[in-house]
């Protein structure tokens, strides 16, 4: 029987992020043996070795055994300390995660989850980037229609906001397949940008597989901007976000995603979640430059093709 489900007054959890045991094998000993170490208070059942310290698999962090062990009073008490609103976005996002299947990543340091010194670009700022977006994914399934598109562009004053390589993709008489591909996603990135600016009431799930539903969205974002080829200075001067709160935990989903995926190829684990992982990195990429404003005042488009989605 578990340590601690024969002791009811005990609870287990990481004392960094909170993750609490699953009851898996998570843990390794240097015999090579492999268990649940609180099944035997982290001494290996197959060397006897006793293990002072703990890695969380939920945060990374090591930390001693014996901490992770907590009375339910201990439990309240930190609970009841410090934000309760990070510790609020805390649990939503972690929720978001557990509901992909994501189950064993926690944050340790609730700062983390502020985005109040992010600096994040204007809407209308975001509206160029969606529009352009929009037009880039387009183009990539009307070659021909190249030189029109790129011509409304700079009718419309975008022509500058468009980075060099797209600007290398409108130009190259025979762009390559894996060129086309990759843009092709570009259109998950700008209905992303149409959520954030309101134009999009509910972004699909990312493990979601209804053409009907991923329809719905899209002709949803169709019906709330201008069709290519329009005007748009009244439309972008009149852009205004939904909540920012919405915006950064959208972006803090993808990033752990990302990190979940990155882990995935290191540890060769199978991959638990159902999520469209093309649809996951695009969301990433454009949340990620939403929230890097420069205050250098140069937005000729250079800042796209380097945002970065390590983690």
């Amino acid at each position: 029987m578990l340590f601690w489900k024969r002791n009811t007054d005990t609870i287990i959890q990481c004392p960094n992020c909170e993750w609490k045991p699953d009851g898996e094998k998570h843990w390794a000993c240097s015999c090579g043996h492999s268990w649940n170490t609180f099944e035997t208070k982290a001494k290996c059942p197959q060397c006897k070795k006793q293990w002072q310290d703990t890695v969380c698999p939920g945060c990374g962090k090591l930390s001693p055994h014996k901490s992770w062990y907590k009375t339910r009073e201990e439990i309240n008490a930190l609970e009841s300390a410090g934000d309760s609103q990070l510790r609020a976005k805390k649990k939503s996002l972690e929720s978001r995660l557990v509901g992909y299947g994501i189950k064993n990543y926690r944050v340790s340091h609730l700062p983390y989850l502020d985005h109040s010194n992010e600096k994040f670009h204007s809407p209308f700022e975001a509206g160029c980037r969606m529009m352009i977006l929009y037009a880039i994914s387009y183009a990539v399934h009307k070659l021909h229609e190249r030189a029109d598109v790129c011509d409304w562009l700079q009718r419309e004053g975008l022509w500058d906001r468009v980075s060099p390589k797209e600007k290398e993709f409108f130009t190259d008489p025979l762009p390559e397949k894996e060129t086309l591909r990759e843009l092709s996603w570009r259109i998950e990135a700008a209905l992303t940008l149409g959520w954030c600016l309101n134009k999009v009431k509910v972004l699909p799930r990312l493990d979601e597989t209804s053409n009907k539903i991923n329809g719905q969205a899209m002709r949803e974002f169709q019906e709330n901007v201008p069709a290519l080829g329009e005007p748009l200075m009244s439309f972008l001067s009149n852009l205004e976000y939904r909540s920012l709160d919405e915006i950064y935990e959208e972006n803090l989903v993808n990033e752990m995603a990302t990190t979940y995926f990155r882990d995935l190829m290191f540890s060769r684990k199978d991959d638990q979640t159902k999520i469209n992982r093309a649809v996951s990195l695009e969301r990433h990429r454009v949340l990620n430059w939403l929230r890097t404003h420069y205050e250098d005042g140069n937005f000729s488009g250079e800042l796209w093709d380097d945002v970065d989605t390590s983690t």
